[in-house]
């Protein structure tokens, strides 16, 4: 959950500030087998998110083996400008004789990570669920000496809802904010806010993406009584 993402960081950052001692931050999201986090949020999405909050390291970690992390970290390489990172779980978990199981040998995880490293510039690496000291192991043997390839990524000025990314520069038009759900502009939207009728509130927002907005300003605070 990016809102939970958000939470933590910034609860480091005051405790950093309260303690007066700044450590490394990093943040890792888990994206599920469906290509999209569990509540629905895009890589794009996710990373335009935690971008904003100036973490030291992006990256992937938990649910799904390597092989489903492939296209999610190639787009953080084109596109995340801080390094990067991985730890997937020893393949998709399966139940056998009862218990989980995970198929991904020590080799075949270190194969992966080399991998990683070599074509996406990954810079930080390791294991989530089902990964052993022997897993790690074959991974710091691989990686032994490796530099990660160097990387240039395109970074794409855009804001997000918890679903998707969306640039700034919109080709060929500007862009365009929908402002009937800012309750100082819209006394329509205010009344509908103030009597909780959130469905209202929802259909004035879908009115202005059906009319063109490709980013809606959503403002609840108002000014009078």
């Amino acid at each position: 959950d990016l809102l939970q993402a958000k939470a933590a960081v910034i609860g480091c950052r005051l405790a950093m500030a309260l303690v007066g001692r700044e450590v490394p931050l990093q943040v890792q999201v888990t994206v599920e087998t469906t290509g999209r986090m569990l509540m629905g949020s895009e890589t794009g999405a996710a990373l335009t998110v935690l971008d904003a909050l100036r973490p030291d390291v992006i990256g992937l970690n938990c649910a799904t083996g390597p092989e489903e992390m492939g296209e999610h970290l190639r787009y953080l390489s084109a596109h995340c400008r801080v390094p990067i990172s991985v730890q997937p779980n020893a393949g998709l978990p399966s139940v056998v004789e009862g218990k989980m199981h995970y198929e991904l040998t020590p080799a075949q995880l270190a194969e992966y990570h080399t991998r990683f490293v070599r074509e996406l510039g990954v810079s930080v690496v390791g294991g989530c669920c089902g990964t052993t000291p022997a897993h790690l192991r074959a991974v710091v043997e691989a990686l032994s000496g490796v530099e990660p390839a160097r990387r240039e990524p395109a970074f794409e000025p855009g804001c997000a809802s918890l679903y998707s990314h969306v640039a700034y520069d919109q080709v060929p038009s500007v862009l365009a904010v929908g402002e009937r759900t800012n309750a100082n502009g819209s006394k329509a939207f205010r009344d509908a806010m103030l009597a909780k009728d959130w469905d209202a509130c929802v259909s004035l927002a879908k009115d202005a993406v059906r009319a063109g907005s490709h980013v809606i300003d959503v403002c609840v605070d108002y000014t009078g009584a």
